[in-house]
């Protein structure tokens, strides 16, 4: 009910700052503002953004629909749209950062993000920054980050999207997109309703060979998401953005497949709920950017109607960006946060500040030629955080229509422990270190425009060591946890893409192709015989391919993806095997006048494969997807 009061305060107060600006409207110079913050500091990184057809294709799917079929990050899922968890360049669920509105949105409890309740039909813009990145965005950042955004568009008139989307296995998805400005304020606001039974057949052989059809049961989905968001420009020079997404994530907790027919299987639930409030505010100097924001952080799961964990965080951001003359740019600043954990094995009192401060430099040496040098400092009160250096550069060789980038990056990036970590019951530990990665990357972009073929081509190859990495182990009658692994990992990923207009439309055919390998170098003690193998759920080999052709207002598409042999938990005798999964896409647009009118089918996993993401858990054959779409346009 809280939720609701304030969802419903803000919206109201979304309404009556948009009603004021259209009576008192104001003719404003443009505030544009292109790409995020922190990209101008990482021109060594690989950053890799979402093409806007790809987005609008998966629009009811979520964040780990996105990152399996479009990046070479390996995505874990416990089962169908269940806990998915990702793998980046071979580290674990916890070492990579999720943001909205520079809020990381990692468990504070578990250190890690469900992707599967990361709604892409909230977002306009995701950005995926590969590689240890601690020194710009802090703890977590060590195989990589993720960046979800909707930019202001400061429309002018009205937009209104609604979709319905139908598929398989109770599949029901219905969403509304809602923009209403006037140039000056706008009004944006995202609501979706999913609902999935999951109820779909997988086979088993009992123990003297016989094959039996079983349906999944207690596998259920429901989720329920709302982002509004307010823009203004309140000077010709400052714009303020306040932003409030709630949401509700239901599910059964999908059992282990059966071993045979007439087994009960029967399943856990875990509701989880989120509501984040953040207001920005930005004032551009002639040189120089000041950046602000507060948010609020609620986040609630509830396991079984019993076992209750719930954070509460108080956030705070201010940074000033000097722009000294053509060459040199500066940014520095600093967070704080106040949190407040009520975990049903935690002590009662427990509350904790932390606080970051950062510098960051990028100069360019010469034309085509940048560098970048960062630093960031993390003051927490259980333990030291390392100051987390990185340096890298970038060089643009350009010649007609040839751009080729060369990039290289050194990065030290560290992981806090979680307050599980620290605080669970007697097991818990405060003298925890946190976790260290050092990496190396090298890697370099193609652009090639040949008549009207257009070649896109990037390489990326890296190194890099994470140690003081967090097990629990056996201590007594009790677990806890210990700083004990250490692993190294190092491979390398392609990324290819061609493009070339045919008859009244254009074709698109790409390649992707990552070699993770990440070995386990220290253990949970000295005789585990993990060691020297490659670390559980994460594949050597993963790549995908895809060919889009648009004709006239016609789309096909067909993609597959590729996941390699997996060990399983036990690494020495237990192995998951590969699979390769197959999706086309059709759609077909109808344009009256301004208003659009699209219907897109889908058909996932067309060659009906059988396979598993975990061991033990069953994934869904063929099945069939058509959405519904109609955008009312009045700009």
């Amino acid at each position: 009910m809280k939720i609701r009061i304030a969802l419903f305060t803000f919206w109201m107060l979304c309404i009556g700052f948009l009603a004021k600006a259209q009576i008192e409207t104001v003719t404003l110079e443009e505030i544009v503002v292109k790409g995020l913050p922190f990209e101008k500091f990482s021109s060594g990184s690989k950053i890799q953004k979402a093409d806007s057809v790809n987005l609008e294709l998966l629009g009811q799917g979520t964040l780990a629909d996105y990152m399996q079929q479009n990046t070479t990050v390996y995505i874990k899922e416990q089962g169908n749209k269940m806990l998915a968890s990702v793998s980046f360049r071979g580290t674990g669920s916890s070492h990579t950062a999720v943001f909205w509105s520079d809020i990381n949105l990692n468990s504070l409890t578990l250190g890690s993000t469900d992707f599967n309740e990361i709604p892409l039909f909230l977002f306009d813009d995701i950005t995926v920054q590969y590689g240890g990145a601690s020194s710009l965005h802090g703890s977590d950042a060590i195989g990589g980050s993720i960046h979800l955004s909707s930019s202001p568009s400061w429309i002018k008139g009205s937009k209104i999207q609604f979709r319905q989307d139908f598929g398989s296995y109770g599949n029901l998805f219905s969403g509304v997109k809602m923009d209403i400005g006037n140039g000056r304020w706008e009004s944006k606001t995202r609501i979706f309703n999913r609902m999935l039974k999951n109820n779909f057949n997988y086979t088993i052989t009992d123990r003297i060979g016989d094959k039996y059809e079983i349906e999944q049961q207690n596998a259920g989905v429901h989720n329920v998401g709302v982002l509004q968001e307010l823009n203004g420009k309140i000077t010709k020079n400052s714009t303020l953005s306040m932003k409030a997404w709630m949401g509700s994530n239901y599910h059964q907790i999908q059992p282990i497949e059966v071993s045979s027919p007439g087994q009960l299987q029967t399943g856990d639930e875990i509701l989880d709920k989120n509501l984040r409030l953040v207001t920005e505010y930005e004032h551009f100097f002639s040189k120089g950017i000041l950046s602000s924001s507060i948010g609020y952080v609620w986040d609630y799961q509830l396991f079984n109607d019993a076992e209750r964990i719930e954070t509460k965080r108080t956030v705070a951001n201010l940074s000033y960006e000097w722009i000294i003359g053509d060459k040199t740019t500066i940014k520095s600043g600093g967070n704080a946060q106040y949190i407040v954990p009520k975990v049903w094995s935690y002590r009662e009192d427990l509350t904790e500040w932390r606080g970051d401060v950062f510098i960051s430099l990028n100069q360019v040496l010469m034309k085509n030629w940048q560098i970048n040098l960062n630093a960031r400092q993390t003051f927490v009160p259980f333990t030291t955080a390392p100051i987390a250096p990185s340096i890298s550069s970038s060089y643009l060789l350009q010649k007609e229509d040839l751009k080729l980038t060369f990039r290289g990056q050194l990065e030290r990036s560290y992981r806090i422990p979680t307050f599980n970590d620290r605080y669970w019951g007697e097991q818990g530990r405060n003298d925890l270190s946190s976790e260290n990665g050092y990496s190396m990357e090298l890697g370099h972009n193609l652009e090639w425009i040949i008549s009207d073929y257009t070649i896109d081509f990037d390489v990326a190859t890296y190194y890099m060591i994470v140690d003081d990495w967090i097990a629990w182990k056996p201590s007594g009658s009790l677990w806890r946890p210990y700083n004990l692994k250490k692993v190294k990992a190092s491979g390398v990923e392609l990324n290819g893409k061609l493009t070339f207009p045919i008859s009244h439309g254009l074709l698109d055919l790409g390649a992707m192709y990552a070699y993770n390998k990440s070995i386990l170098l220290e253990g949970i003690s000295e005789n585990d015989p993990s060691v020297g193998f490659q670390l559980p759920y994460t594949p050597l080999n993963r790549f995908g391919i895809h060919a889009n052709i648009t004709y006239k207002k016609l789309f096909l598409g067909v993609n597959a993806f590729y996941t390699g042999m997996r060990y399983g938990i036990d690494v020495i005798n237990e192995e998951v095997p590969d699979f390769l999964l197959t999706n086309i896409t059709v759609s077909k647009n109808i344009h009256v006048g301004k208003q659009n009118f699209s219907i897109e089918g889908q058909v996932l996993n067309v060659l009906d494969v059988s396979y598993q993401n975990v061991n033990r858990y069953a994934m869904p054959g063929r099945n069939f997807l058509i959405s519904l779409k109609f955008l009312i346009n009045n700009k």
